[in-house]
């Protein structure tokens, strides 16, 4: 076979798993019995769980990873984790490596469950509620948290990046029972975000269902870019990324700094969609599939990021 096919068969491979949005074909088989639709974990090694919102008979957690010896009286940064999955189905522990990693750094970090279809029978409005939910009770439990609430990061992927950008940009999609609590987060760190939903709406009824997609125009960051604040973000795209594809970052990009917002794209030649996650195991030098380097340089570069905000120390040299 040759190289470059099974190079291409391995990257859609990867975005089956991570992303529904990008095979639309198989969307009659993504919710049968599996670990699609498996419950998820009601608690992570290292960390402790909170449960930030019961609906629909499910009881949504967050799971809060602490810095060593952290006090609740530090006031520490925080970043929050949405994972991807096309709004479809998703881990709540995808992100845990980054999120360890940051704690051990000094920041408080959280990965956030919400409601999507396999699980939940939801649409993309119950999973951008949820985002806004989690953020509420975030910035709403500062005190208890030891978190500083004027320093809240947002990280996402696919789906996830999707949330994060709406809790900065999209007006409404509130759950009437939330508090009256601030949702914006303080900075965005955003992993093959969709931010041009409207892009992707032919391939989302078939998946999300029907409502879903006719309001994609209005779940679309990119739509509320000249309206709202973005807080300070960094992209991290995959060139070969077909699912949210990198002209869209760049654009988006380009756009917020003409608006004046600090708005950065890290671009990977030859990494696909989902290329930020270790787990995936496909990694194979001779045929530029290197999923872990390229995972942890943008953890490296997310905490360049931190530090250039003054949320982390310098580092050591």
């Amino acid at each position: 076979m040759r190289v470059s096919k099974l190079k291409s068969i391995l990257s859609v491979i990867a975005t089956l798993t991570l992303s529904a949005i990008h095979m639309p074909a198989v969307a009659q088989d993504l919710c049968t019995p599996s670990e699609v639709t498996d419950p998820q974990a009601l608690h992570i090694n290292g960390s402790k769980p909170f449960v930030y919102k019961s609906i629909g008979g499910a009881d949504l957690r967050l799971h809060v990873f602490s810095p060593p010896g952290h006090k609740v009286a530090d006031k520490t940064p925080a970043a929050v984790f949405f994972y991807g999955g096309g709004f479809v189905f998703g881990d709540v522990r995808r992100y845990q490596t980054q999120a360890t990693h940051l704690a051990l750094l000094g920041m408080v970090t959280v990965l956030v469950d919400y409601r999507v279809r396999c699980r939940n029978k939801s649409t993309i409005m119950d999973s951008v509620a949820d985002g806004k939910s989690a953020m509420r009770w975030v910035r709403g439990h500062a005190t208890q948290l030891g978190i500083d609430p004027s320093r809240i990061a947002v990280v996402g992927s696919s789906a996830g990046g999707q949330m994060a950008a709406a809790t900065a940009l999209i007006p409404g999609f509130n759950d009437p029972k939330d508090p009256d609590i601030d949702a914006h987060p303080n900075a965005l760190i955003l992993y093959n975000p969709a931010l041009d939903m409207v892009a992707i709406a032919d391939r989302l009824e078939p998946l999300v269902g029907k409502e879903s997609a006719s309001r994609a125009r209005e779940l679309s960051p990119w739509e509320y870019l000249a309206k709202g604040k973005l807080p300070p973000t960094i992209i991290f795209q995959g060139a070969a990324d077909t699912a949210t594809t990198p002209d869209k970052a760049l654009q988006f990009c380009k756009r917020a700094k003409s608006l004046k917002f600090q708005c950065d794209v890290v671009i990977y030649p030859g990494a696909p969609h989902g290329f930020t996650e270790p787990w995936l195991g496909l990694d194979d030098p001779k045929l530029g599939i290197k999923y872990e380097e390229w995972a942890w340089d943008a953890i490296r570069r997310s905490d360049g990021f931190f530090r250039k905000l003054g949320w982390l120390p310098a580092a050591r040299r």
